[in-house]
């Protein structure tokens, strides 16, 4: 029996709300990482505001958002991730939208979204407290006032005022995040160019007008003064070859199976190394028949399909180019793991797009229903990475609130506050201090090798196993990420300190046993 279209918004709504509470819950759940907490320490916490400072590490409006949501309801995890949940939102929103415009088969359309929003990777930076999902809802929000604006049957009047809302809707994603720069500029040159194919010169001055001016008005006060002072120096951190820019991607994609289906399956199945050459043979394909049969798109709807297809992967490609001129030019490292994912994004949107398009052949109805198939695969099987305690990027942190928690039990109990961490550690636990404000510790510094003579190390066991081993160390907690907390038994406390017992005291920390 076929679903209802009220009930299939229904469904789609409530994936969106699921995802929505998702984001939600692990941004509450889950430790704070270093990237955060240095972004907290520097550009939230400060009273007087210092989100305009030239640092790879401020993402602007996130900052922006960040510090004002403190100011108004103090510091917590949530209020700490605020600008992501905001742009987990804004990402959303926008995703619904476009996979309710780009497919009318109602299986396309939800595994599109699921594909869309659901992608570990993607998902990851709509809760770390970073501008990566930010940027990604401002991109594709741009991409959707326009598209619907030139949907058949959409009044003329509209174009302008979307192209107006895309130009905003891009300078906030690369006030979001400056990552994004390059495809933020070719996707709005792709949509104005769209938007004014056939028009006459003066619809095209006052479209091109509507699409740069306010964009480039927007940007240019907030960054401006930023990019004046910007050190090349902080453009450090990227690929070396496109080939290490798409494995990263691919890798942080496909980044993880829960546990649980993993003894249920039995077998870890190389799921990337078989769909992603299925998802390029048949994109391919599909590309290749949209070109040969474009003298059949003869509606004003088949004809908007592959135009809207166009946008995705020209601003790709585009953006990827000036990237690589720069890199070759000036040595700027290509887009690597986060600082690529508009990649995914934009490659996620064009597959459902060519998945949506109508090829009146059989090969066209063939490779439609074999990439739609590819879709509810992978879609499936981003539903089985969701996860609730880590993000990727920083799994080494996803145990730094029980950390404090221990550190804290020693300081209410023996007056601990002589403390050596390791780096991955420092910035979190100094914001978990801040935070509770309780303990008398009066910061967590790193060093590159840690000092001798503290009462208490925090380490990396990976890579610090030697270390507790030369020199007798006095393991009192150990974090299934691989942090350890260590006592030095031969240190004696201070004056009006007393000895550590050897076991945290209090309450077993809270997961230590997971």
């Amino acid at each position: 029996m076929r679903v209802s279209a009220a009930a299939e918004r229904r469904i789609l709504i409530a994936l969106a709300v699921f995802a929505m509470a998702w984001a939600i819950v692990r941004a509450q759940a889950q430790a704070i990482t270093i990237d955060e907490a240095v972004t907290y320490t520097n550009f939230i916490r400060p009273a007087q505001p210092n989100f305009l400072a030239a640092h790879a590490n401020n993402h602007v409006l996130n900052s922006i958002l960040a510090w004002t949501f403190t100011r108004a309801f103090g510091t917590s995890n949530l209020v700490a991730r605020s600008g992501a949940l905001i742009g987990a939102a804004i990402y959303i929103v926008a995703a619904y939208f476009l996979s309710t415009l780009i497919a009318q088969r109602f299986l396309l359309r939800v595994f599109l979204f699921i594909c869309l929003v659901f992608n570990p990777f993607v998902f990851d930076f709509l809760v770390a407290a970073r501008g990566y999902g930010l940027a990604s809802g401002f991109l594709l929000s741009a991409i959707c006032f326009v598209a619907y604006a030139l949907v058949p049957g959409a009044k003329s009047p509209r174009v302008t005022g979307a192209c107006i809302a895309a130009s905003l809707c891009i300078a906030l994603s690369f006030l979001s995040n400056f990552s994004f720069t390059f495809v933020d500029a070719a996707c709005i040159v792709v949509l104005y160019v769209w938007a004014s194919a056939g028009k006459s010169f003066a619809t095209r001055a006052r479209l091109a007008a509507a699409c740069f001016l306010p964009g480039l008005l927007l940007a240019g006060a907030v960054a401006g003064p930023i990019l004046l002072q910007w050190d090349r120096g902080e453009l450090s951190y990227g690929a070396a070859s496109l080939t290490e820019t798409f494995r990263s991607l691919s890798q942080a994609s496909f980044y993880e199976l829960r546990p649980l289906v993993r003894e249920l399956i039995f077998i870890d199945l190389p799921v990337p190394r078989i769909l992603l050459p299925a998802f390029g043979i048949l994109t391919v394909w599909r590309a290749v028949l949209l070109l040969i049969h474009r003298g059949s798109q003869r509606t004003e709807q088949t004809r908007w399909s592959p135009m809207f297809a166009a946008v995705p992967i020209l601003a790709i490609a585009a953006a990827l180019a000036m990237h690589w001129v720069l890199f070759r030019a000036m040595g700027i490292p290509l887009p690597k793991d986060r600082t690529g994912i508009w990649i995914v994004v934009l490659s996620t949107l064009f597959a459902g797009i060519l998945a949506a398009v109508p090829i009146p052949t059989r090969a066209g109805e063939i490779s439609q229903r074999g990439l739609t198939i590819l879709m509810i695969v992978l879609g499936s099987y981003f539903l089985l990475c969701l996860r609730m305690s880590y993000f990727k990027e920083w799994k080494w942190d996803s145990d730094t609130d029980r950390l404090y928690s221990v550190l804290a039990s020693y300081n209410h109990a023996c007056g601990l506050d002589d403390v050596a961490t390791n780096w991955r550690y420092d910035a979190s636990l100094n914001y978990y201090r801040n935070a509770s404000g309780r303990e008398t510790f009066s910061n967590f510094p790193h060093d590159e090798k840690y000092p001798a003579g503290k009462r208490a190390y925090v380490v990396y066991r990976p890579e610090d196993s030697d270390f507790l081993a030369e020199h007798g160390l006095n393991v009192v907690y150990e974090a299934p990420s691989g942090a350890v907390i260590a006592l030095d038994p031969l240190v004696e406390p201070s004056p009006g300190e007393s000895p550590c017992p050897s076991k945290p005291p209090g309450p077993k920390p809270l997961g230590q046993d997971k």
